[in-house]
């Protein structure tokens, strides 16, 4: 199996675990939010928010290889080919960074989006019902994303620092 191959298969399983996390959890969330405070802004909110969602998901399954483009997840390593029987340890901790990377970014966007909402939807009308509690998990789902992202695009350096850690 070529790495290019591979990496389209990974960020196909990514999309579609991505689409049962958003049923199950995510807009079942924002729908009790939007019932919960029933006006015009929250339905329009909900409807933007679920065509993102379900956007970002299609294109994860429908166009990997922008995303493989993108991310240069294809580049630095040593063969063209991945053959899993033959997976030294740095190739292995190159696909760990990439996977557990790529949960976080989806695992996080739809809690980021939700956040994003609760904090507009306070600034502008209820302020009563967001706190610092609400900042503190908006800020956390933000930074989970930007350490996905550089997981992804850093495993090179996240494979020599754990490799040169396991060699000493």
């Amino acid at each position: 199996m070529t790495k290019t191959d591979f990496f389209r298969i990974l960020i196909k399983v990514f999309g579609l675990y991505s689409i049962v996390t958003a049923l199950l959890s995510v807009l079942p969330s924002n729908i009790s939010f939007v019932l919960s405070y029933p006006d015009a802004w929250g339905f329009v909110w909900l409807l933007i928010v679920t065509t993102i969602v379900f956007a970002l998901f299609f294109f994860l399954i429908r166009k990997p290889d922008v995303i493989l483009r993108i991310l240069k997840l294809d580049k630095g390593f040593d063969e063209e080919r991945i053959q899993f029987e033959n997976l030294n340890a740095k190739n292995i901790i190159k696909l760990s960074s990439i996977v557990i990377g790529g949960l976080l970014i989806i695992d996080n966007i739809p809690t980021f989006f939700s956040y994003t909402l609760f904090a507009f939807k306070s600034s502008v009308g209820h302020p009563e019902n967001y706190s610092l509690k609400d900042n503190i998990y908006w800020a956390t789902s933000f930074l989970k994303l930007v350490l996905g992202y550089l997981l992804i695009t850093n495993n090179e350096f996240v494979s020599r620092l754990f490799k040169e850690k396991s060699a000493e």
